[in-house]
């Protein structure tokens, strides 16, 4: 219920104002036609498309066509009622008195947008002028067709009268209507200054009732110095009243037969009119400009002020320290922060205090200064000045030239210095650090790269350039692909994309380098930002080839005999049941040897180890040759060896391989100049049906025992 009474109370008082605003613009029309009425009945100045105007651009643009439609039915009552004019006419003059207000209005609210911001006076005044003009030229024209084609009056006539009251009305009454409704209760100044507007307003209209009065003296000159004067003093408030005032007194005079004008005995009325029209548009031409260009200044003036004090208020109260300085270096202003930064009060660097910049850096300053009075521009500079408490600090100083302080002068330095001492520092420990983690990498036995988002190299350790025997700074910025090789490439291609989706990856690669395969182990570390953003990643690269021989030679070792080379009982048993599985699953035969030296201990004992060793090794050899090569030999104790056989139908393969390692051993073995008879007896385990590792192992340690019994030197077959 409230709202929908507010929204009726906001009706009522727009309609209220409609009807007031309606009710003004009759009062100015019947004025114009009744004081100001020329020949052919046109007025001399039409001040209702001014007030018009002047409301619309201080109006919100939802009232505009109530505005215009009031205006445009108050002229048309007013010229149909008072002047006696037909229908037809009043419709037509009074469509064309809302022509030029409107036109003008809209193209201000298109171009400016809001006329009330003074810091856009000139944009205002340009558009404003240009759209009068042709604004009154086209409701000058509509009025001319209107009295032409319905009173029979001149074209020409009523044109040019009708074009000079409107266009000196929109100038006078809507520049008035406008400044009036912004400033309202200041219209004629501020507290303090109302009485001696309204003095010099009033002083205005008495001179222009003196000049207008009389018909005797061409005075019109006389109202130019106190016009001027209300505009120098009151700018836009003193042109709009004093202009008002001048055109209100001097149009009713002139249209009343008195005035300066009268003087001239052959002239008729229509061209006292005009002169009139044009002595008044003069008057503005010389006014109008001179607000305008006031006004700005005032503007500028308070921009400048207001710059000013914003410029002092930062250089008081920064902690920078800011100077400004002439050529011969006396300071013409220090900022409060040099007492907490140096120590000093202002007035102890008035003068140049060159006694307490370091000494190494007078030189670098004075030839920073030097430079920059030469060639202008922008400088910084980094120099070191004593605190009064005797300690150095740095300070990074920024200086330009600035014109001096009177023209002609040499220009001026300022400068704002800031203490960059813990920077300095903090760079210097950076530096440090980074010389030593360069160093570090450099001497690591390792590559270090840095790989960006984009697959360039942006870092390479100088480890990197030695064993490519290259430049690392010719790989910075080039793609991996160009440097690597596209083999290489592909090959570390899927662990640089996990990298760069955020994954450690670590890989072994294997290639030919310097004719040499060599294994390489690299890791990928991502190089995540603090946002998370993955910018690249760090590639840590050994090569690991010796690692990768001491592993070959360490699984040699654990699966082969070191004194004689055969496979030893680790790599047996493990043969041995791959050996079991093939059998039963093929049901093919299988054999399997066990052989040991005869009286080996009584060599041991009688020649010594040395040549146990040797007898060992001669052994294992002739053992080997005896044998075909798809057989497995084995060293599995101290003078045991075995051979397992495989792929065979009869015994009988087994056998010739007993025969041929007994027929073998009758050679003499020499071992440390001892020429030795040594012999064998084997035990062979022989079996064709599916059978158990440790069960074909018995039967061939059973024949063993067989062969020994027999005499030695000899073999026997169990299955």
């Amino acid at each position: 219920m409230s709202e929908a009474s507010d929204e009726a109370r906001d009706h009522w008082q727009s309609a209220r104002n409609i009807i007031v605003f309606a009710a003004l613009c009759g009062l100015c029309a019947w004025w114009s036609i009744t004081f100001t009425r020329g020949p052919g009945g046109v007025s001399t100045l039409w001040v209702v498309g001014g007030v018009l105007c002047g409301v619309m651009l201080t109006s919100p643009r939802r009232q505009w066509p109530a505005l215009a439609a009031a205006a445009f039915l108050a002229s048309t009552a007013v010229n149909v009622w008072w002047r006696g004019g037909s229908w037809q006419i009043g419709l037509g003059l009074g469509l064309a008195n809302v022509i030029d207000a409107t036109l003008v209005a809209f193209t201000l609210a298109y171009f400016v947008h809001d006329v009330r911001d003074a810091s856009q006076i000139k944009l205002t005044s340009a558009v404003a002028t240009i759209s009068t003009v042709v604004g009154s030229a086209l409701s000058a024209a509509v009025a001319a067709w209107v009295l032409r084609s319905f009173a029979a009056a001149s074209f020409t006539a009523v044109f040019r009268a009708w074009f000079a009251s409107h266009v000196l009305g929109m100038v006078i009454f809507a520049t008035l209507t406008l400044v009036a409704r912004v400033e309202r209760r200041h219209l004629f100044g501020r507290r303090g200054r109302r009485l001696e507007l309204t003095l010099t307003v009033v002083l205005i209209a008495i001179t222009c009732l003196a000049i207008f009065s009389q018909s005797r003296y061409p005075l019109l000159f006389l109202v130019h110095p106190v016009l001027l004067f209300a505009v120098f003093r009151y700018r836009f408030s003193g042109f709009v009243l004093g202009i008002a005032a001048l055109a209100l007194i001097s149009t009713m005079a002139t249209a009343a037969g008195s005035g300066p004008f009268m003087l001239i005995r052959d002239a008729g009325a229509v061209e006292r009119t005009l002169l009139f029209q044009l002595f008044l548009g003069s008057v503005c031409l010389l006014a109008l400009p001179v607000a305008v260009v006031l006004t700005e200044r005032a503007i500028l003036a308070r921009r400048l002020a207001s710059r000013e004090h914003q410029y002092r208020m930062l250089a008081d109260y920064s902690r920078d320290l800011v100077i400004r300085f002439d050529a011969s270096g006396v300071r013409r202003y220090i900022s409060p922060s040099v007492t907490e930064m140096l120590g000093w009060t202002r007035e102890d660097l008035v003068n140049p205090r060159w006694d307490i910049v370091h000494p190494e850096d007078i030189g670098p300053l004075h030839k920073a200064l030097a430079a920059l009075s030469l060639d202008g521009g922008v400088t910084t500079v980094q120099y070191r000045v004593r605190h009064k408490e005797g300690h150095f600090i740095t300070i990074e100083a920024h200086a330009r030239l600035v014109p001096g302080a009177h023209p002609g002068d040499p220009p001026d330095v300022i400068y704002s210095g800031r203490d960059v001492t813990r920077r300095v520092a903090a760079e210097q420990a950076l530096e440090q650090n980074q010389r030593r983690l360069r160093a570090i990498t450099d001497n690591l036995p390792a590559f270090v790269i840095h790989v960006d988002r984009d697959e360039r190299y942006t870092f390479a350790n100088a480890y990197t350039g030695r064993v490519l025997g290259i430049d690392v700074e010719t790989m910075i910025g080039k793609p991996v692909r160009e440097v690597m090789g596209e083999k290489v490439y592909a090959e570390i291609r899927p662990h640089m994309e996990r990298a760069l989706r955020g994954e450690t990856v670590t890989f072994e690669i294997e290639r030919e380098f310097q004719g040499r395969r060599h294994h390489y182990q690299s890791t990928y570390v991502p190089d995540v930002a603090a946002a998370g953003a993955v910018h690249g990643f760090y590639a840590v690269t050994f090569d690991i080839s010796q690692l990768k021989l001491a592993e070959r030679e360490l699984t040699r070792l654990a699966r082969y005999d070191t004194l004689t080379g055969l496979a030893n009982r680790l790599h047996f048993r493990e043969r041995l049941e791959l050996a079991i599985l093939r059998h039963q699953r093929l049901d093919r035969p299988i054999a399997l040897l066990y052989l040991d030296i005869d009286h080996f201990k009584s060599i041991n004992d009688t020649f010594g180890h040395a040549v146990g060793d040797a007898v060992l090794c001669e052994f294992a050899q002739r053992l080997a040759e005896s044998v075909r090569a798809t057989d497995f030999a084995a060293r599995v104790g101290g003078d045991e060896f075995v051979v397992l056989i495989e792929d065979i139908e009869e015994s009988a393969a087994a056998e010739i391989v007993a025969h041929k390692l007994i027929a073998r051993m009758r050679d003499l073995v020499g071992a440390s100049g001892h020429e030795l008879a040594v012999t064998t007896s084997i035990g062979i385990g022989f079996c064709r049906e599916p059978l158990a590792s440790d069960a074909l192992m018995l039967l061939a340690d059973t024949a063993l025992y067989a062969a020994k019994a027999a005499g030695r030197n000899t073999y026997r077959i169990a299955g």
